[in-house]
This record gives structure tokens, C-alpha cells and sequence, in this order.
């Protein structure tokens, strides 16, 4: 079990991700500081309606790019290992102090023919999304054991979508789960790429036309 300070926010932050924080609470401010002094790890979970979810990430801080004068930051974090909230407690700091276990996958050969599918159906959704900017995911270049946290993260999942992920222990099943939200979402992105054309073109369309 690991004592660590735990940063609650309305975001899942997954294992290999990096993210920029914007910290202006005077608790966090302090959390960070001791964090990025002390080079030590913290927690973030996911609290919705008040609820602290026992699962989450642990992250250390590699970047803080700004400090305005008010001591609010800028920062860039990685996300490093997911753990269990077992308890924690208010008073010792300013913000909370959990004791965590590192929460393992149990061991599965991962599904080549699932991740295929999955990197497929998520590179054909970019295909067909000319207003927005996100990159294809190339198979031949990913070098992370848990890609799924990688389609994941761009994969337009809900705030509870992405915790019901975090908290798979196969990866397989958080592939399972990514690829049944994908093949919804790309009928819909195709027809609205569709209305998109339509309107660019003063209400007409023909199959093959170009922007």
C-alpha cells in the first residue's frame, strides 16, 4: 500500500496519457508544488456528484510551463499505473492523502484480430472527419502493451464510458468495450459529415463530390 496525495477532477486520466492542467485551487497549487519539489507521484480520480471513484491514476507531474503571479500553474502530466482507493484521510494536508494499491491487469494475451478491428473502425471515423483534426492511429507504430488506452483517449468516450474502461483489468474487454462504442458513433459521423457537404454546397450533393 502507497500513501499519495489525490487530485479529485471531472476527467479519467488513463496510464501512458499526457495532459495539461490548469491548477488554481490554493490546495492543489500546494500539492503540485510538493509533487514537482519532491519529484513524488499523485493521484487523480474521477469525482462526479461528489463521489471520489476508488479507481484511478497515478501521474507524476513533467512539465510546469507557467506560474502566474498569483501562483496559479500550467502544467503537463503523465499518467503512470492505475490503483484502488482503499481509504483516505483530510487534515494532514490541505488535500487529501489516499492509501493506494497498484491495480494489476490480469494476464491475457492481447486479441490481435480485436485491436485490427478497433484501430480500423477508429482511422475510418478520422477518415470522415474533415472539420476536426485528430490522427489515424498507425498499428505499425504503436509500442505501448495497453493500446487501448490509446484509442481511448480519442475516442470521443463520456466521462463514464472512459472510468468503465479505466477499471477493466483485460484488455481485451476495454477493446471489446471501445469497439462496440466506435461502430455506433461512425454511422453517425458519416451522416453527419454528409449534412456537412450538403451545406458547403448550397443544399446539393452527389455521391463523389469533392469539397
Amino acid at each position: 500500500m502507497e500513501k499519495i496525495g489525490l487530485f479529485p477532477l471531472g476527467i479519467v486520466m488513463f496510464p501512458e496519457a499526457v495532459i495539461p492542467l490548469h491548477i488554481y485551487e490554493e490546495r492543489y497549487k500546494l500539492l503540485i508544488k510538493n509533487c514537482w519539489e519532491q519529484k513524488k507521484p499523485f493521484g487523480i480520480s474521477l469525482i462526479d456528484s461528489s463521489k471520489i471513484y476508488n479507481i484511478g491514476c497515478v501521474c507524476e507531474v513533467i512539465d510546469i510551463f507557467k506560474i502566474s503571479e498569483d501562483g496559479k500553474m500550467d502544467i503537463i502530466v503523465k499518467g503512470l499505473w492505475r490503483y484502488q482507493l482503499n481509504s483516505f484521510t483530510d487534515g494532514e494536508q490541505p488535500y487529501y492523502i489516499g492509501n493506494v494499491t497498484q491495480l494489476n491487469d490480469i494476464e491475457e494475451k492481447t486479441d490481435e484480430a480485436l485491436l485490427i478491428e478497433c484501430l480500423t473502425k477508429f482511422n475510418e471515423i478520422v477518415d470522415n472527419l474533415h472539420d476536426v483534426r485528430i490522427e489515424a492511429i498507425d498499428i505499425m507504430k504503436l509500442k505501448s502493451n495497453i493500446p487501448s488506452y490509446i484509442i481511448a483517449s480519442k475516442a470521443g468516450l463520456s466521462v463514464n464510458q472512459k472510468q468503465e474502461i479505466l477499471e477493466k483489468r483485460n484488455e481485451n474487454e476495454r477493446l471489446n468495450l471501445i469497439l462496440i462504442h466506435l461502430k455506433r458513433v461512425l454511422p453517425m459521423v458519416k451522416e453527419a459529415e454528409i449534412i456537412s457537404k450538403i451545406i458547403r454546397n448550397d443544399g446539393y450533393y452527389f455521391p463523389g463530390m469533392k469539397d
